[in-house]
Formats: C-alpha cells, sequence, structure tokens
C-alpha cells in the first residue's frame, strides 16, 4: 500500500451533493539536492494513471509506445506539463519557516514504464533561507482532482556532498488542514471516520 500525501478523509452523504473527488492519480518519488552550503530544489518524478496515459497520447496524435522521441517529449511538454506552473506544480517550499512555492522548472524529461506516462522534471528552490537547518517540501492538489502519493519502495532520496548529512523522513502535517468540502461534516462508517479534511504529508529533511 503506498503511503499517500493526504490522510484522504472524504464525506460521501446522499444529502450532500457533489462532493470532491480524484480523477488523476500519480505515484511519486522525490529527490531533495543540496550543494555545499544549501538546499537548491527537488527533482519531482511522477507516473500518471492509465486513463490520463491514454488522454494525453489520444489528444497529441502519439502512439502507445516503449519511450519518446524528442520532438514527441516537446509536444508533451508544451500542451500536457507547462500549465503546471499555473499551480505551481502543486509543491510548496517550507525552509526555515518561510514557505514558497514552486514557481519555475529545468530538465523535464516525459518516458513510458509499465504503460504508463511519467513525467520527471527539476524545481529549483527560489525563495529566502536556502541554507536553513530544516526543509519540508509537500506536493498536493489543493482542488482534489489529483491524488498525489508516494511510491511505497525508495519514496525519497537526497542529493547532496558526501561531508553534508541531511537525514529525512515523511510526515502528516497537522498544523495545515486542507478542505474538501465547505460543509466539514463528520460521518462514521463501520469504525471510520470520513470528513471533507485531509492533511499534506511532507518530505521533512533536517540539515546536520
Amino acid at each position: 500500500m503506498k503511503k499517500s500525501l493526504l490522510f484522504l478523509l472524504i464525506l460521501l452523504l446522499p444529502s450532500a451533493g457533489l462532493f470532491a473527488h480524484p480523477h488523476m492519480f500519480v505515484d511519486m518519488k522525490l529527490k531533495a539536492v543540496f550543494n555545499e552550503d544549501s538546499f537548491v530544489g527537488v527533482e519531482v518524478d511522477w507516473l500518471f494513471d492509465q486513463v490520463f496515459t491514454g488522454s494525453v497520447l489520444m489528444d497529441n496524435n502519439i502512439g502507445w509506445k516503449d519511450s519518446f522521441t524528442d520532438d514527441e517529449i516537446e509536444i508533451i511538454k508544451s500542451t500536457s506539463f507547462v500549465n503546471l506552473v499555473n499551480y505551481n506544480y502543486f509543491t510548496y517550499f517550507n525552509v526555515g519557516s518561510r514557505m514558497t512555492t514552486a514557481k519555475t522548472y529545468t530538465d523535464f524529461t516525459a518516458y513510458m514504464k509499465d504503460n504508463r506516462l511519467g513525467y520527471k522534471f527539476f524545481l529549483p528552490y527560489e525563495g529566502e533561507n536556502p541554507s536553513a537547518k530544516e526543509v519540508r517540501i509537500a506536493v498536493y492538489d489543493k482542488t482534489f482532482f489529483t491524488d498525489i502519493a508516494y511510491v511505497e519502495d525508495n519514496p525519497a532520496s537526497v542529493d547532496a556532498p558526501a561531508d553534508k548529512q541531511i537525514e529525512w523522513e515523511l510526515s502528516e502535517n497537522k498544523n495545515a488542514p486542507i478542505y474538501y468540502d465547505n460543509t466539514v461534516q463528520t460521518v462514521a462508517r463501520e469504525g471510520t471516520v470520513y470528513s471533507g479534511q485531509a492533511f499534506p504529508i511532507e518530505l521533512v529533511l533536517t540539515v546536520k
């Protein structure tokens, strides 16, 4: 079972009307990058569900294949990726207790794995205090249209100089609730409580 970025506690009542639910599913790996002095950014690896994969390939008249040409990668980037800047690539940085969002990217590529479309790209950190001793990275869609979850095996890693000691963990942030249902109701069913509230799972990095 994958480690979800959000503990998705969903309320579904007949009288509640239309309730937010995900339409796209993404498995994710993160690699935090540091240089000798500071936090540089994060490499993001997303693997999409087959429905979204088929939609992107069909919309761009690209056959279902094992790999893409450079031209096909550029087409996928221009039609299906670059618009994510309007959503800050669903990525939030908290560095030294200062919150900021991802604003640009580098090194984009698209690939296929297990008949699923993947994106790999780098998000530079452009906020303040990059030499802070604690870095928190959260990746989630506030609209709940996209459900993003860490892969079970090797969900995160660190790229840093050999003499720089950095520890990481995945941690639920109870101080940053996300509300998908504006009524914020709750209901218990068979011992499980559902609500329109969820909490992001952050990649927490500590520089020793």
